[in-house]
């Protein structure tokens, strides 16, 4: 111990290994780690049975009550939060596309569209024409909530009526 009365700062460097500094060493981290896992700020969903993945599986005309199977054309909308991604599973050239939507009771409305390029910038989808395949007519979309569950969702428009169930 000769050797460490020449260092002014001898006695910190032997309080800084004793067991006691280890020890509240371990308590300043625990008070960190808590500290930075209460500042974080988790967005919670309250969309209920809403959120999740939708497949189109019927679409119905209203003006002629025809019906039309889309099982096999695999088209799924997804649901998290206020951000709804349509795309088409059976078509790999077309790109996905991302809307806003807003509940307000049991009228949904759809706005915003959005391509999704994964690899690049999205871009603001101008030409509404190919939100018709998902059964949107225009934008803003207007849709009522006929019927929603944990399975089974139908809403419509002013031309369509679109079933889906939850996958």
């Amino acid at each position: 111990m000769f050797f460490l009365d020449f260092f002014p700062f001898s006695q910190y460097i032997l309080y800084f290994c004793s067991t006691k500094f280890k020890i509240m060493r371990k308590i300043i981290y625990i008070i960190s780690g808590l500290i930075l896992l209460g500042s974080c700020d988790l967005r919670t969903s309250d969309n209920g049975d809403l959120d999740g993945y939708w497949q189109l599986h019927r679409v119905d005309t209203l003006s002629t009550g025809c019906s039309c199977d889309m099982r096999d054309s695999l088209r799924f909308w997804s649901f998290q939060v206020h951000l709804l991604h349509m795309r088409d599973n059976k078509y790999t050239n077309i790109k996905p596309i991302f809307m806003r939507f807003n509940i307000d009771g049991m009228k949904m409305t759809l706005s915003n569209p959005i391509i999704d390029l994964r690899d690049s910038s999205d871009i603001v989808l101008k030409d509404y024409s190919q939100l018709k395949r998902y059964g949107i007519h225009e934008v803003p979309e207007n849709l009522t909530i006929v019927e929603l569950n944990s399975s089974t969702m139908v809403l419509e428009n002013k031309v369509l009526r679109l079933n889906f169930r939850k996958y």
